[in-house]
């Protein structure tokens, strides 16, 4: 990834904080989100926050951005004393946030999106002209070249997150809250961002940067604050830190494997044994996507496929899955040709796909127990419903899992970032698949909970499960694949393996 002069960076930002809190502390029942906490945040500063799924960033983040109002302590804008009504109360008075899961409408064009509810009227019919030639000067004044015409939905995802962030400038924002920004982009993408936040900084404007990406975190951030277990636990310039430190701070010297995993360059791949060939791809073509694919994978063995977005790696999953058609090529399942219509028919072959995004595949308003059961439930209760039977299914799965809070009656929208990918998980793993196909299974989830979904996945693989994980973190392959694929482009561009295996190797290729 690109580093960028330190002038560009702005680190000696000392100007009376725009934004603070002062003790302040957040209870759900009798569970502390916050203890606490002091925060400030100043003129044209980004401030980096981190810490593990449970730390507090998500409750301190909507504390700010006003969808809690009922908290202990103080907040302060502007040197003013205030609390938030309402998420449009903050945005009134000049704060906004881009969530990691875009909100984007994607069948609206960049200027309705810019201006969302709020478009011009003249004569009481909306002005089209005049709307998209104010989109298009806001975005110019903030140095993107966007045709404001173009539909969201054919924009790359890095060039959606641009508009998202324009947008809630154009509402009025000068602090902008940042959830996630570079988990679902390239590097060069990322680099893009930064690029905009350096521009944004150049105006004046602030910025609250989450991120488990704690290289990301150190490259764009002026000062970095760590919460662990509710509480700050330091507020570092970002030049006097580096990531060992960070990652101490946030789960602890002690954990030394979990430190070991963080590091880019350590291989830690144990020797196990590996069976026969399981899948077998040969020429997997599809048209606009990829194009002539073919590699194998053997029972009980980790290929990581490696490559930036749009790489064609996701599509090439959906084929895979039966979710959509290939063109050309043939798959064959422990010795049997397939070629599968829709989903249905690749689960009853033994393929399981953990998707990129795991909301899309949970029921966050459900019960735990009813997102478990509900891909088997054919199978598993062929006649009748009984709820008895599902909840009997659940509890295996969280206790098998670790899932925490152990109960499922409880809504899965109330688990943190990575119990929720363990309750995907758990909705796969319900029968044990012949074939598990993992697309970013740790995507925007702490070390901890990174580590403990890995050790579910090892263990399917020791029990003989064949296992492709599709990711955009080296780390997350160099820490548990036996051997990596790269994909650049729509076509395979490497096969690395052994001592060949790091973190340059693999940029290299992709």
């Amino acid at each position: 990834m690109a580093h960028f002069p330190m002038e560009t960076m702005n680190t000696e930002v000392t100007a009376k904080p725009i934004l603070e809190l002062h003790s302040v502390s957040k209870r759900y029942g009798g569970v502390i989100a916050l203890d606490n906490v002091d925060f400030d945040l100043r003129p044209g500063e980004v401030h980096g926050l981190i810490g593990e799924n449970g730390a507090g960033k998500s409750t301190m983040m909507k504390l700010l951005s006003g969808v809690y109002s009922d908290y202990g302590g103080e907040m302060q804008l502007n040197g003013q004393t205030v609390r938030f009504a309402s998420p449009a109360d903050a945005q009134r008075q000049g704060i906004g946030m881009v969530y990691q899961e875009l909100s984007a409408f994607q069948h609206l064009t960049v200027a309705e999106n810019i201006f969302g509810r709020n478009l011009p009227l003249r004569g009481g019919l909306v002005d089209w002209p005049r709307m998209n030639r104010v989109a298009q000067t806001h975005l110019r004044e903030l140095g993107l070249a966007i045709d404001v015409t173009t539909m969201m939905g054919h924009l790359p995802v890095g060039t959606q997150q641009l508009v998202e962030i324009a947008r809630v400038i154009f509402s009025g924002a000068r602090i902008i809250i940042l959830d996630e920004p570079t988990s679902a982009l390239s590097p060069p993408e990322t680099q893009r961002l930064f690029e905009f936040i350096a521009t944004l900084k150049a105006q004046g404007k602030s910025v609250i940067f989450i991120s488990h990406f704690l290289e990301d975190v150190l490259q764009i951030s002026d000062r970095i604050t760590v919460l662990k277990n509710s509480q700050k636990v330091a507020v570092l310039e970002r030049n006097q830190t580096d990531k060992h430190q960070l990652v101490e701070l946030m789960i602890g010297a002690e954990a030394k494997l979990l430190h070991q995993v963080y590091e880019e360059e350590t291989r830690l791949v144990e020797k196990h044994k590996v069976g026969e060939v399981a899948l077998v791809v040969e020429g997997l073509t599809k048209r606009g996507a990829f194009h002539d694919i073919s590699f194998n994978l053997r029972k009980g063995e980790i290929v990581g496929l490696f490559g930036f977005m749009g790489a064609g790696q996701i599509e090439l999953a959906r084929c895979l899955f039966g979710a959509e058609p290939f063109d050309a090529g043939a798959l064959t399942l422990e010795s049997q040709k397939l070629k599968f219509r829709n989903t249905t028919q690749a689960k009853k072959a033994g393929i399981a796909y953990v998707p990129e995004n795991r909301r899309h595949s949970l029921m966050l308003q459900q019960e735990i127990f009813k997102n478990v059961t509900l891909a088997h439930l054919g199978r598993l209760i062929p006649w009748l419903l009984n709820q008895r039977a599902e909840l009997a299914i659940a509890r295996t799965q969280i206790e098998h899992l670790a899932v925490r809070p152990p109960r499922p009656l409880l809504p899965v929208g109330a688990l943190s970032g990575g119990n929720q990918q363990k309750i995907v998980l758990a909705k796969w793993l319900t029968q044990q698949p012949r074939l598990l196909i993992l697309n970013e299974p740790t995507r925007g989830i702490d070390i901890g909970a990174k580590e403990e979904v890995m050790n579910i996945v090892k263990k399917l693989r020791d029990e003989g499960v064949a296992i492709l994980l599709i990711t955009t973190e080296p780390e997350t392959i160099l820490s548990i694949a036996d051997r990596a694929l790269v994909m650049s482009k729509g076509r395979l561009t490497a096969e690395i393996s052994g001592r060949e295996l790091t973190k340059e190797n693999l940029m290299k290729h992709a």
